[in-house]
């Protein structure tokens, strides 16, 4: 049977509110430590134990390499209130290439640090418990995908998150069934095999695989106007030869598919831009070697039930809310948090970390995602999850309402 928790509500608002703001400067600390070693997918080594190290130093013990990957770490939170269900709370840490935390995974871990804090304070009272999840490799490496298969979310009843998002609150208030608040995505590496001759005494004797991942483009492009208009396909050329003068006798490129319905892309898309890659091969006389570059990132489905439980608790600390932007709703980004979203119950909370418009995987999102606006909002964030957690922890029927809309939009 589910205990009631032995503090009201407002106690363990309290509690959890100024636990996290008195670990304010710790956690601004923490987030700038990460924002300064930025660290690729599954290379978070530094970032993984400065996160572990922080919630053991503050009493969670940490298991890490969680799931069989080195840079994924778990703590978890025990209530002692009874028998509830079981909540994870995400940390993000990965970074990009060349613009480092140009996506401010770093105050997503700190908001998750945050998190934690709040509900330890408030453990003697919670029921249930609550797993820190550290998960790496978001930027194109699937880090989720990896812990889920491996069973590191087994039992868990419902998972939060949050996310930056430029200058900009938004929590849907409604989502029609069908309806994504991501793009799915996966991603192919296209390898085309020619043979090398000099490009101006022998050019007949060559076969350029360059002029393959050229037509390759080139056919991608006049695929656009025959798909839907939610679809988006984006490449670049990783090799394409070393000199002018020699016929290049191996080319790739690597491309990501997405679209907001993950049976169109799987279905659709990735079968039409094969067929392109092999009509380039026809056309020059090249091979062509396909291997999958990015896992399949799920579109993320919404559950209403937990975004306005966020909302809520949102709202009680002040914090803005705008409104959505007329058009599609939800991100056009991708995120492995999708394949989150649809093993259970999941909300990912994007919220403001600028006055003005800056967008995401971007140098200047880098600048923003160590500055005082960004860390103050992610610290909001960090207790708007913790009442978040604790009140799917102490309401029994939360947590069914969540499952039921989400198995209605699984079905």
């Amino acid at each position: 049977m589910t205990n009631q928790p032995s503090a009201s509500k407002g106690e363990l608002a309290g509690r959890s509110n100024s636990t996290i703001e008195g670990y304010r400067q710790a956690l601004f600390e923490l987030s700038l430590d990460v924002h300064a070693h930025p660290e690729l997918n599954y290379q978070e080594h530094y970032s993984a134990k400065a996160l572990a190290n922080f919630l053991e130093s503050n009493g969670l013990p940490v298991e890490r390499g969680i799931g069989g990957v080195e840079t994924a770490f778990r703590a978890t939170i025990q209530g002692e209130g009874g028998d509830g269900p079981t909540i994870a709370v995400l940390a993000e840490y990965d970074a990009l290439p060349e613009i480092g935390h140009g996506c401010g995974h770093n105050l997503i871990a700190m908001a998750a640090m945050g998190a934690a804090l709040g509900l330890k304070a408030g453990a003697e009272a919670l029921p249930g418990q609550v797993m820190i999840i550290g998960t790496p490799a978001e930027e194109g490496g699937g880090g989720k995908i990896k812990l889920l298969e491996a069973g590191v979310f087994e039992g868990v009843d419902a998972t939060l998150s949050s996310h930056p998002f430029s200058n900009r609150t938004i929590i849907p208030a409604a989502a029609p069934k069908g309806e994504s608040w991501s793009l799915a995505m996966v991603g192919y590496r296209y390898m085309y095999h020619g043979r090398a001759a000099h490009a101006a005494a022998a050019p007949e004797a060559g076969i350029n695989a360059l002029n393959a991942v050229i037509h390759l483009f080139t056919g991608i492009d006049a695929l656009r106007q025959h798909l839907r208009d939610d679809v988006r396909m984006h490449g670049v050329i990783t090799d394409g030869g070393m000199a002018p003068n020699v016929v290049p006798e191996f080319a790739a490129a690597n491309f990501m598919l997405r679209c907001r319905d993950r049976r169109y892309l799987a279905d659709e898309v990735v079968g039409k831009v094969l067929k392109v890659a092999e009509g380039a091969a026809a056309m020059t006389g090249a091979s062509l070697e396909v291997e999958e570059f990015y896992p399949f990132y799920e579109n993320v489905q919404p559950n209403v039930v937990l975004a306005q439980a966020v909302a809520a608790n949102a709202r009680a600390l002040g914090f803005r809310l705008d409104e959505p932007l007329p058009g599609r709703p939800g991100s056009g980004a991708s995120t492995d948090f999708g394949n989150v979203s649809h093993s259970m119950p999941a909300f990912e909370l994007r919220y403001a970390v600028s006055e003005q418009p800056v967008a995401s995987h971007t140098r200047d999102m880098c600048v923003t995602a160590a500055t005082d606006l960004a860390l103050s909002n992610a610290l909001t964030v960090a207790k708007t999850l913790s009442l978040t957690a604790s009140d799917l922890l102490c309401d029994p029927g939360l947590v069914d309402a969540a499952r039921a809309e989400f198995a209605e939009r699984a079905s």
